[in-house]
């Protein structure tokens, strides 16, 4: 992903990229449930350019963590892609997609990332059941939308 985009000034794009529509299921705020619980707020911000998610989560060693994830469209990788910033000093970026069938996928980095959640969005669209999964190691994780 690049980290800027100056290159680009003259021919920036005045309406968000669609492919952002691909993750308005997650616009609202949800409670996650598993190894790392906690609550996520969904938003679009800055002219709709940015999906944002606000966060706050339990670590399995039980310390509160909150962060701020900016998910745009990237055009060097053709994919939707994020920073994440959290208290902890995390600097992390991911990348996302929703297939037609409602998986969810969410890359720690690239899409060859063997780090990554696979989910299944519920046909009403308030629950993502899934499993963060790496070499060695992972945990399932059920999110539910309470509210818009």
């Amino acid at each position: 992903m690049a980290d800027n985009n100056n290159h680009r000034a003259a021919e920036l794009p005045l309406t968000p990229h669609p492919a952002l529509k691909r993750l308005a299921h997650l616009l609202g705020t949800w409670k996650n449930e598993g190894l790392v619980p906690g609550t996520s707020t969904y938003r679009m911000g800055l002219g709709g350019h940015y999906l944002i998610q606000e966060f706050e989560a339990t670590t399995p060693r039980g310390r509160r963590l909150s962060g701020i994830e900016y998910i745009t469209w990237d055009d060097e990788t053709q994919t939707l892609r994020s920073h994440l910033l959290a208290d902890d000093g995390s600097n992390f970026a991911y990348t996302h997609q929703t297939d037609d069938d409602g998986t969810c996928w969410t890359w720690f980095g690239g899409k060859d990332s063997d780090n990554f959640f696979k989910g299944k969005l519920s046909e009403d669209g308030g629950t993502i059941t899934g499993r963060w999964q790496w070499p060695g190691g992972g945990f399932d994780v059920v999110s539910r939308k309470t509210g818009d």
